[in-house]
């Protein structure tokens, strides 16, 4: 009798399962949805911050023209940007759903852009994106001069959105890449400081004027000038960084700098370094000795010429040394590189030309780390390399001494810097291309493979 009545609370229980499970009360429909596929963040008049947002069309998306095009030939509408103030993101964000007949759908959004202004006053207010649940982690972050609602209003071109076209950028690894986890990392660390890439808005020339708001909407949604009028579309770029202390931006870095950023932290992925070098025979290294007389039927010129190193991987490591009150930190970057492009006179294949082409190399990355230094030390006086947390963990007595003022002690403290850059491939040839005075000629060639 109690199997029975087992078995028969049990077969109630599997046909009852299923109705108390089978409800969507958390479902969100596309139909929906507005998908945020890009923000921007700016100071606003007053105390305010403004929130930008480039909110895809689906419309668009899902049956518009390929690679951003239309059958008039002008590029197709892919989003509308929408911006809306308040004393906070997250009044900001509210304000908005006022704005669209949609509920804001964030997680599908990957790039965070912050105004200068609103940098200089303090990255505190990126706090509704730390706590909203939709926010992803791994959100790309970036810093523009300017406003950077600017950013959103690119036209369409090879990728649809200004989400996507950013994204693949830094994907290309010419820069390095900071996600929201790593600004809240290095902001909350006593011994590190932010440093954020930077994009810089360039006029695409040689390309026809498009109508205004054709990349991000019109009017009050969109970022076009009034009355219809015909402005030259913009191309982005992420050049230099902009470098903070504590969290407040106080400066930026250029280019070379944040090249050199790279370098120090070991974050260069398929890094290329072009150094300038003499031809054969006009001496070792940059400008090293007079030019040797040779007769006049040398057939190798002996201008300058360069090289071009594409390192994939390397590996810095900083250890920090306390001696008589004396702070020392030691870099040393090591790696290995393949020969992309050689126009110097200069035969790989040879040692003496190779050594020279790797000391070309290792020059050129330590004047470029050694600018980074100099001007965090200097001028910035902001510890934008970790230089702290690697004090901390290995001297924490002297750390403790240190870590209220730490920024100052950075500035007196001194940093070593050695570079050991070698080539290990030379590509599909050792030769450099041009008159050798070796026998040869297209006859040498025939029948012959690569």
């Amino acid at each position: 009798m109690k199997a029975w009545l087992r078995w028969l609370a049990a077969s109630l229980l599997l046909v009852l399962l299923p109705a108390l499970t089978a409800g969507c009360w958390s479902r969100h429909e596309i139909e929906e949805l507005a998908v945020v596929g890009a923000v921007a963040l700016d100071a606003a008049p007053g105390d305010q911050v403004r929130l930008s947002v480039f909110i895809t069309l689906p419309r668009a998306i899902a049956g518009g023209p390929s690679m951003g095009g239309s059958s008039g030939g002008a590029p197709a509408k892919v989003g509308e940007v929408i911006s809306a103030t308040g004393s906070d993101f997250a009044e900001a964000a509210r304000r908005l759903e006022e704005l669209i007949p949609r509920r804001l759908f964030w997680a599908q959004n990957h790039v965070l852009i912050i105004g200068e202004e609103l940098a200089r006053r303090g990255l505190h207010s990126l706090d509704f994106f730390s706590r909203e649940r939709q926010m992803r982690l791994t959100m790309l972050i970036l810093i523009t001069s300017g406003e950077a609602r600017q950013a959103l209003d690119l036209p369409a071109g090879i990728e649809l959105g200004p989400g996507t076209i950013l994204t693949g950028i830094v994907r290309n690894k010419t820069t390095f890449k900071v996600e929201l986890k790593d600004l809240l990392a290095m902001w909350e660390a006593p011994g590190d400081n932010p440093a954020i890439p930077r994009i810089v808005m360039t006029p695409a020339g040689g390309q026809e004027s498009r109508e205004a708001g054709g990349g991000g909407g019109g009017g009050s949604k969109g970022g076009g000038q009034e009355g219809g009028k015909k402005k030259p579309p913009e191309a982005v770029a992420i050049k230099g960084a902009g470098a903070f202390r504590d969290d407040r931006l106080v400066g930026w870095l250029d280019e070379k700098e944040s090249n050199g950023l790279m370098w120090l932290r070991g974050e260069v992925r398929e890094g290329v370094v072009t150094v300038t070098l003499p031809g054969q025979g006009a001496g070792q290294g940059q400008g090293g000795g007079r030019p040797q007389d040779f007769p006049r039927d040398q057939t190798r010129s002996q201008t300058q010429g360069q090289a071009s190193v594409i390192f994939h991987r390397i590996n810095a490591q900083t250890t920090a040394r306390v001696e008589d009150q004396q702070l020392t930190f030691k870099v040393e970057i090591r790696g290995h590189g393949d020969l992309m492009e050689n126009t110097a006179n200069l035969n790989p294949d040879r040692q003496e030309d190779l050594q020279a082409i790797q000391e070309a190399v290792n020059r050129e990355v330590g004047e470029r780390v050694q600018a980074v230094i100099r001007k965090a030390q200097q001028e910035l006086r902001t510890d934008i390399f970790g230089c702290g947390e690697i004090l901390h963990r290995s001297n924490v007595r002297y750390w403790r001494q240190v870590r209220d003022h730490w920024n100052e002690e950075f500035t007196r403290a001194q940093i070593q810097v050695q570079v050991d850059l070698t080539l290990r491939r030379m590509g599909m040839t050792n030769r450099a291309p041009g008159k050798t005075g070796s026998t040869g000629g297209k006859g040498a060639t025939q029948g012959t493979a690569r």
